[in-house]
Parts: structure tokens; C-alpha cells; sequence
């Protein structure tokens, strides 16, 4: 279990304490791309867990009161400095950073790949599974980028989703608490998107004929592993 796992996990203490905060939507992942003509690019990867800010000040708050003790300003996302560090050693990897907003609520990883080789190594770093097994994530067919996820996204829905006590009874909410759980693509490419093939559950926008922004919700992801696997082809 990585440490960003770990983190989620603790969260859902305060996560079933307020079901109500959950629906609004706990946590999104986005991983967004720009492709170049030449295979390089850039990815960004956000952990948005910015509407648990506000329930985690409230239980913060009242601890520092029993206690008398200093409101802690750590970031309840750990591990995000060590996957930087990792990533600047990533062969083919450039122009790593961090960026933290709300009070660390969110963070953004970017960095610039030189090719989908270098971006798979990359992806690992960032997204690892329990399986501790590399993953070629991106792959060319031609001019068909084809996405195939691990077991990342299922490992933390897992984690996140709750579970079911002795009867078989769900516990924690778990089927709205799935869906709260939000995963987003963005891919920006140098041409045209020529056709897409998704998995049911998976949204799809084109706000132009090279960008396309796709969405979907956990409770997708843990009915069918590989529905944030994909497949897009570009115009020749």
C-alpha cells in the first residue's frame, strides 16, 4: 500500500462521519495530456480533495480546542514530494513540479516526457499498484493511442470505498461514496481526433477537434477494472 493510499485511508474516518460531504463529491483524480506531432508532451496529475477541506478544519478545530494544541497545517496528501524526487530521476523526464493549492487540499504533479516510453516510467512512479509490476500505460498502433490501466484506480477504491460488515451489510455507504469519487482525462493532441472507443460509464467532451475531456465516477471503475482503459485515433 503507497503512501497516498494510506492517506485516503485515514480520510475516510472523516469521510464517514459525513456521508452528506461525500455525495458532494471527496476526491478527483484528473491526469491531463498534451501530445506533440513528434510523440513528446506534457501530464499533469491532480489529487483534488479540496471539499474535504472544509470538515477537516472542523475536526482539526475542535481537536486543537481538547487538546490546546496548534492547528497542524500539514497536507493530508503524504508522499507527494518523494514521487517528485523519484520523477526527476526518471529517464526522460523534464521540468518536474509541484504545485500545491488550499491549503495542500489539491496538489498538481507536471512534468514534460520525451516519448510514451519515458511516460510509462513516469506513470508508475506516480500511479503504482499493489501488484508492484510495471505497466506500459500508453502505447502507438499507428495513429491510435491506446490507454491500458494496473490496478491503481481499483487498489484506492478499495481503500476509499468502505466495506460490509458480518452480515453482508454495507457499513460506511459505500455505493455513494463510490460515486463521489470522480477520475478525469484531458488529451490535447497536434491533430485532429478522429474516433474514440470508451467504456460504458465514460463521458466524453470535445470542446475542439484536437482536445477531448473524459470523466467518470469509481463506482464505473470497481463494476469493470478496465473502464478507464481507451483508445484514440487521430487523423492521418
Amino acid at each position: 500500500m503507497n503512501s497516498l493510499f494510506r492517506s485516503l485511508c485515514s480520510i475516510r474516518t472523516l469521510a464517514a462521519a459525513s456521508l452528506v460531504l461525500l455525495i458532494s463529491g471527496c476526491l478527483t483524480i484528473e491526469e491531463n495530456y498534451t501530445f506533440k506531432k513528434d510523440g513528446s508532451g506534457t501530464m499533469e496529475y491532480v489529487v483534488d480533495m479540496s471539499d474535504m477541506k472544509d470538515m477537516a478544519d472542523m475536526f482539526s478545530e475542535k481537536g486543537d480546542k481538547k487538546s490546546g494544541k496548534q492547528k497542524n497545517d500539514d497536507s493530508p496528501i503524504t508522499g507527494a514530494e518523494a514521487k517528485i524526487a523519484s520523477l526527476k530521476n526518471v529517464e526522460g523526464i523534464r521540468k518536474v513540479k509541484l504545485k500545491n493549492e488550499q491549503d495542500g487540499f489539491v496538489q498538481r504533479i507536471s512534468f514534460a516526457f520525451k516519448d510514451v516510453d519515458a511516460l510509462n516510467r513516469a506513470l508508475n512512479v506516480l500511479m503504482p499498484d499493489s501488484t508492484g509490476a510495471q505497466q506500459a500505460f500508453f502505447r502507438w498502433e499507428g495513429n491510435t493511442l491506446v490507454r491500458t490501466n494496473n490496478l491503481y484506480a481499483e487498489n484506492m477504491g478499495k481503500e476509499m470505498g468502505g466495506g460490509k460488515d458480518t452480515t453482508g451489510a454495507d457499513t460506511t455507504g459505500t455505493a455513494e461514496v463510490l460515486k463521489a469519487m470522480h477520475y478525469k482525462y484531458s488529451f490535447k493532441f497536434a491533430k485532429d481526433v478522429q474516433d474514440t472507443k470508451l467504456a460504458d460509464g465514460v463521458t466524453k467532451e470535445s470542446p475542439n477537434a484536437r482536445k477531448l475531456e473524459l470523466a467518470t465516477d469509481w463506482s464505473v471503475i470497481m463494476k469493470d477494472p478496465k473502464a478507464l482503459d481507451l483508445r484514440i485515433t487521430l487523423a492521418q
